[in-house]
């Protein structure tokens, strides 16, 4: 038998360097950036404040709090509290010193101000089978919790809390028909919610409705297990599918809108292998949606964001001194900070600044920080 010879090719660039540099023209530079810890560690949740304080997860299940300040990462303090898998992290839109975390654990508040105490934890439903939670949601009144569980006896279920109780208001589980993989609210409507799981699809509720058969709106089909799920603006979501596609729906028609499958988002960023290209996640900055990608090839240091103009994907940025492959990020449109972290354990602050040390950045970083530095009841 002959001897099979691989002839794949290793990812690379598909443009050269000046081209790159003209291409991806709006140029983000590293402000700061910072190991959470000593020891090797995945980073592939964090949430971020509009007063600039982040949280992150880490492997061993605890949570790292930072505050961005100048030019700057602060720690402020470590939760530890999760004996199973943690999976999500969400800052109270209306409180940000309140962080809700989930897991297969529960569902556990914290109060970043006292060192971390875990000042609330959320039960399940009396004489039902504990459920382990892979995502949560907090309203935008900060007054609603849902959570989604894994397929526990043939049932997904979504939870809803009160933020004030520890007793559920009641939960939804014949919407899906496996493990639910993300819930989000309205960023603006507190009534409306929407939940993917791998079974692939879509659901719309409004929540204010008595029965889960009247508040389920649309169920979409994506015909792939959905990762993530974005708002993009008051009706628009995007979706990103286990196979690093992308999808567009409407959440008031129940359309799609558009599908940018991994070919072409791989084109976008100039790679050659679509193979090696991941998907990390979508934003929107100045009424457009960014698309944020990167590849495992070389030494997977390759990040860049592509931009939704009309039906094209245009070159946005090429984030050179990023060192890890990025698993999540967040993005203050106010101040144009992108925030990433991923599996080398990093956090990194990306800034439009010409310089870490121009005092520009300072300004720009304190930017309406006193309106959040009110006292307020914890909860």
């Amino acid at each position: 038998m002959s001897d099979i010879i691989e002839n794949e090719e290793i990812d690379k660039d598909t443009v050269g360097a000046d081209e790159l540099e003209n291409l991806f023209s709006k140029k983000y530079n590293l402000l700061t950036e910072t190991a959470v810890t000593l020891k090797a560690s995945y980073i592939n949740k964090l949430s971020l404040t509009k007063s600039l304080n982040l949280a992150v997860s880490l492997l061993d299940n605890s949570i790292e709090i930072y505050r961005i300040e100048k030019s700057s990462l602060n720690r402020v303090c470590k939760l530890s509290g999760h004996k199973k898998t943690l999976t999500e992290l969400v800052f109270s839109p209306t409180e940000d010193y309140l962080l809700y975390s989930a897991g297969h654990d529960g569902i556990k508040l914290w109060d970043t101000r006292t060192s971390g105490l875990c000042v609330q934890q959320y039960e399940d439903e009396e004489d039902s089978p504990s459920k382990p939670y892979d995502t949560m949601d907090i309203s935008c009144t900060g007054r609603v919790i849902c959570a989604g569980s894994q397929l526990v006896q043939e049932d997904a279920y979504l939870v809803f809390w009160d933020q004030r109780k520890p007793k559920p208001l009641g939960g939804y589980w014949n919407s899906h028909t496996d493990d639910i993989t993300q819930v989000k609210f309205h960023k603006e409507k507190t009534e409306i919610l929407v939940s993917g799981s791998v079974d692939g699809l879509l659901n719309v509720y409004n929540i204010m409705e008595e029965t889960e058969d009247d508040a389920l709106t649309y169920s979409m089909n994506l015909e792939n297990s959905i990762e993530k799920i974005s708002w993009l603006n008051d009706k628009r979501v995007s979706c990103v599918t286990q196979s690093n596609d992308l999808q567009i729906w409407d959440t008031s028609s129940g359309d799609l809108i558009k599908t940018y499958n991994r070919d072409k988002i791989a084109r976008s960023i100039k790679r050659l292998r679509p193979d090696d290209c991941y998907l990390v996640d979508t934003f929107t900055s100045v009424d457009k949606m960014v698309i944020l990608a990167g590849s495992y090839g070389g030494e997977g240091n390759v990040l860049r964001s592509v931009t939704e103009t009309g039906k094209k994907l245009q070159p946005t940025s090429n984030f050179t001194n990023n060192k890890q492959i990025v698993r999540c990020c967040a993005y203050d449109e106010d101040r144009d900070i992108l925030i990433t972290a991923g599996e080398s354990g990093l956090v990194s602050v990306w800034s439009t600044e010409c310089s870490p040390d121009d005092v520009a950045i300072s300004k720009k970083l304190n930017k309406n920080l006193k309106l959040h530095d009110k006292r307020h009841k914890p909860y």
